[in-house]
């Protein structure tokens, strides 16, 4: 392979792999903590928005506070998940490389 043609290919990829970035900071998740509490995420893993419901409100403060970490974790976690299997899609072995760097 010459070394143009591998830079044009490292171009493409770097174009797709920004195209998959704009997708995920448009595409929402949602994490929840045993139907109580609801967290939404973007594909990055930004905390966009809570939701508390009533029933939540009738823990002790501890157990709320951990009910939105749980949220918070589930929502994180389901982002990351998704940035993988986007990365890993769009740009095979190369998109897993660069969804641990971005």
């Amino acid at each position: 392979m010459n070394i143009q043609r591998l830079l044009k290919e490292a171009q493409k990829a770097q174009k797709k792999a920004a195209e998959v970035q704009e997708r995920l900071e448009k595409t929402v998740v949602t994490g929840s903590a045993q139907g109580l509490v609801e967290v939404d995420a973007n594909g990055h893993g930004r905390i966009l928005a809570v939701r508390l419901r009533p029933e939540a409100l009738q823990e002790d403060l501890e157990g709320l506070e951990d009910l939105i970490l749980v949220a918070i974790q589930d929502a994180q976690k389901k982002a990351h998940e998704l940035s993988e299997k986007e990365m890993s899609r769009e740009l095979g072995s190369v998109g897993q490389m660069l969804g641990g760097l971005l």
